[in-house]
C-alpha cells in the first residue's frame, strides 16, 4: 500500500495530467485555421504537449496526444476522417522526434528548439501522410511554406511553454530553482 504522502503525490500528478489533457482538448477544439495558409493551424494545444513532455516524459505525452485526438475527433464529429489521421500522425511524429532530441541532447537543448523541430516534424509528417493516402497530388511547392510555418509556430509554442513552465514551477515549488530540487 502507498504511504499517504506518496499517494497524495500520485493523485496530484494524475490531476495535473488531467488538467493538461483538458486544456489541450479545449484549445484544440477552438484553435482557428490560419487564413494565409490553407489547412494550417497555430497549434496552441501543443503547449500542453510540451508541458507534458517536460513534466511527465514520453509515454504520458503520447497518451495525451492520443486522448486529445480521440476526444476532439468525437466532439467535432470527424474521428474517422483524414483530419483525425493527420492530427494524430503529425502529433505522434513530432512527439517521437522531440523525445529523441531530448534523449540525445538532454539539458543541452532548450524547449523552444525542441518545439521548433517538433512543429516542423508535425507539418512534414502530415504532408507525408497526405502523399501516402494520395489526398494531394504533387504539391511539393507547398512543403517549404509548411516547414517555415511549422518552425515559426513551434518556436512560438516553445517560448510560451517555457514561460508557462516557469510560472508553474514557481507556483508549485516557490522560488527554489529547478536544479536545487
Amino acid at each position: 500500500m502507498l504511504s499517504p504522502n506518496r499517494k497524495s503525490r500520485t493523485t496530484q500528478a494524475t490531476l495535473r495530467f488531467a488538467l493538461l489533457a483538458a486544456v489541450a482538448i479545449v484549445i484544440n477544439y477552438f484553435d482557428p485555421p490560419l487564413p494565409f495558409l490553407p489547412g494550417a493551424k497555430l497549434g496552441l494545444s501543443q503547449i500542453s504537449t510540451m508541458l507534458c513532455l517536460e513534466m511527465y516524459g514520453a509515454l504520458a505525452t503520447i497518451a495525451l496526444v492520443v486522448l486529445r485526438v480521440l476526444v476532439t475527433g468525437i466532439m467535432k464529429g470527424n474521428l474517422m476522417t483524414i483530419t483525425s489521421l493527420l492530427s494524430f500522425g503529425g502529433s505522434l511524429g513530432a512527439v517521437i522526434v522531440m523525445v529523441l532530441l531530448k534523449k540525445a541532447f538532454g539539458k543541452h537543448i532548450g524547449l523552444p528548439t525542441v518545439s521548433t523541430v517538433g512543429g516542423i516534424c508535425n507539418n512534414v509528417s502530415q504532408y507525408l501522410l497526405l502523399l501516402i493516402t494520395n489526398t494531394v497530388g504533387t504539391l511539393w511547392y507547398y512543403l517549404p511554406a509548411l516547414v517555415v510555418a511549422g518552425g515559426a509556430a513551434g518556436y512560438l509554442i516553445g517560448g510560451l511553454s517555457l514561460a508557462v513552465l516557469s510560472r508553474l514551477d514557481r507556483a508549485l515549488h516557490g522560488s527554489v530553482p529547478v536544479e536545487q530540487r
